[in-house]
């Protein structure tokens, strides 16, 4: 029996989700005493990782069996997501702590950050940012600023003065939700006779990329 890639790829690109896609490569920064990430790193956060400019990608959200299938490995943690990624997709050889963001989705943030600090940045996806606010240091009071402009790696620059440098402040606004690659099921499937047949990925929230050791630090 021979599977036709090109029929699996139709149908996930018909029923597919849009997504956007990051290489992962280690950070550098690493402490060789501990092995730990710079938890000020201005690269990565702390996170151990760095990305690559993002791609775009279509890819199929596996059914709720696969779903289910994964729950009952006892991997499983609430909010993962398995994705069937046909052979055509740029996103077919990711690998594990890739960044994938989910462009059909979205949901709310609020964050603190402070101004001028060396990881003034937001570490995810931003669609919109609604609310810009903090704390007068004179006063007390709560002021309200003007939104800052968001780059694609989540720098933030602020064309409208913003935050006094060294104020804490809350940002709220609207997000993708991200993802990171936790790994990929194993399936006998994915190359049959050279073919490039639909993989099964297991993508983790972004938020949890870093707790429990899960980037190797």
């Amino acid at each position: 029996m021979r599977l036709n890639p090109s029929a699996f790829n139709r149908f996930l690109d018909g029923i597919g989700q849009s997504f956007l896609w990051r290489r992962s490569d280690a950070c550098p920064c690493y402490n060789p005493n501990s092995g730990a990430a710079n938890p000020r790193c201005p690269h990565c956060g702390g996170k151990g990782r760095m990305w690559h400019p993002p791609v775009p990608a279509k890819a199929g959200v596996a059914s709720a069996n696969v779903q289910r299938e994964w729950a009952r490995s006892g991997m499983w943690e609430n909010g993962d997501l398995v994705l069937a990624i046909p052979g055509n997709s740029p996103m077919w050889g990711m690998g594990q702590y890739d960044r994938v963001t989910m462009l059909n989705a979205t949901d709310q943030f609020s964050v603190t950050l402070t101004r001028g600090s060396p990881v003034e940045s937001l570490r995810f996806t931003v669609v919109a940012v609604e609310r810009v606010f903090w704390i007068d240091p004179q006063t007390q009071e709560l002021v309200d600023g003007s939104a800052p402009a968001v780059s694609d790696d989540g720098t933030l620059a602020w064309p409208n003065g913003g935050p006094p440098v060294g104020v804490g402040y809350t940002i709220t606004g609207t997000k993708h939700l991200d993802y990171y690659v936790y790994g990929q099921l194993p399936r006998n499937r994915n190359e049959h006779h050279g073919a490039r047949l639909p993989k099964a990925a297991v993508l983790r929230k972004w938020d949890l990329l870093g707790r429990g050791n899960a980037a190797g630090y």
